[in-house]
């Protein structure tokens, strides 16, 4: 595999000569695309009132945030590797097994993520379709044209998002079972030093939330023709809920397993140290009374020691077992 592939750089963020799309270009894409879906889409209508009656601008709006979201994703991803690539490389196991990589070259390819938009942006705009297209949109050819292209175009940027989100979380749950090699309780982030990739789960829960949202507002504020049949209100809630559940589910899956993982390592690591703490108790008592300089000093060391390893059995129970948990009380 090559860097460039295992920093993942998809089609739509690519890496050319050295470089990556700035902030700037991605947000000038971002607006664009939903810009240009507003702009045909208002002189389609003969009646403009539909426009914001009809909520065709909030469709916009969620064009261009998917997209904008698909794109910080991208980047905190990127942020996400690096990160477990580090990990990974400190791991004292005798075995490497660059689970990152491995993922990467498995699941990402330009392929499945052209692939993932088209098959999610033909559900939305089926979806769009049972639910029944407002009539004010049949009057013309062109304004019904542009209705679909719309659903067509925020399918797609979330079907991408998709796609991603279940990497992220294929990723996490082959991540997790090699935490044991490499959590350190006296890392001061106080998750044993994967804090970064706790966080990132939560901005992609923050993404996806904001489209959800978006969706949400639109799918309730549009007059759907057929809303009054009973599987289409199903299909409907359903609808509204997928993004909400993803965004969910980004953080809880890989929480569970991180939680067990570590979890399992503070049990090991605290007997460990408590067995050490008693060998070594047992041994600062058995000193003769009699000191001299040497049984002072070692005595000392003793101590020290017992220091060390009590502090560290209280870092091991502040410890958070993952993103989705607070810090042990007991």
């Amino acid at each position: 595999m090559t860097q460039k592939q295992a920093e993942f750089y998809p089609f739509y963020d690519p890496y050319r000569e050295g470089d990556t799309l700035t902030y700037g270009s991605k947000a000038g894409i971002s607006l664009g695309i939903g810009a240009l879906y507003l702009l045909f889409q208002y002189y389609s209508l003969q009646d403009k009132a539909v426009f914001f009656t009809q909520y065709c601008w909030i469709l916009g709006i969620i064009i261009s945030t998917a997209t904008m979201a698909l794109y910080l994703a991208t980047d905190v991803f990127r942020r996400s590797l690096a990160v477990m690539r580090e990990i990974e490389t400190s791991q004292t196991s005798s075995v490497d097994r660059e689970v990152s990589l491995t993922v990467i070259s498995e699941w990402v390819s330009d392929t499945r993520y052209l692939l993932a938009g088209i098959g999610f942006a033909t559900a939305n705009t089926t979806v769009a379709h049972l639910l029944g297209v407002p009539t004010e949109f049949h009057e013309s050819v062109f304004s019904l044209v542009m209705m679909y292209t719309g659903f067509f175009l925020a399918g797609f940027t979330c079907g991408m998002g998709m796609l991603g989100i279940i990497i992220v979380i294929v990723l996490y749950l082959e991540f997790a079972p090699t935490l044991k090699d490499s959590l350190d309780p006296n890392n001061p982030d106080g998750t044993g030093g994967i804090k970064k990739l706790g966080d990132s789960l939560w901005i992609f829960a923050g993404l996806i939330g904001s489209v959800a949202i978006l969706v949400a507002i639109y799918l309730f504020g549009v007059s759907w023709v057929y809303a009054y049949k009973g599987y289409v209100q199903v299909i409907f809630i359903f609808w509204v809920g997928l993004p909400f559940i993803v965004a969910i589910s980004v953080v809880l899956i890989p929480g569970l397993a991180v939680r067990r993982q570590v979890s399992s390592f503070k049990q090991h690591k605290s007997k460990q140290l408590k067995q050490e703490k008693s060998k070594l108790y047992s041994d600062y008592k058995n000193f003769d009374v009699d000191e001299d300089e040497v049984i002072i000093a070692e005595k000392r060391e003793l101590s020290e020691r017992l220091m060390k390893i009590q502090d560290e059995l209280d870092n091991i129970r502040a410890m958070r077992n993952s993103h989705i948990d607070g810090k042990d009380k007991d």
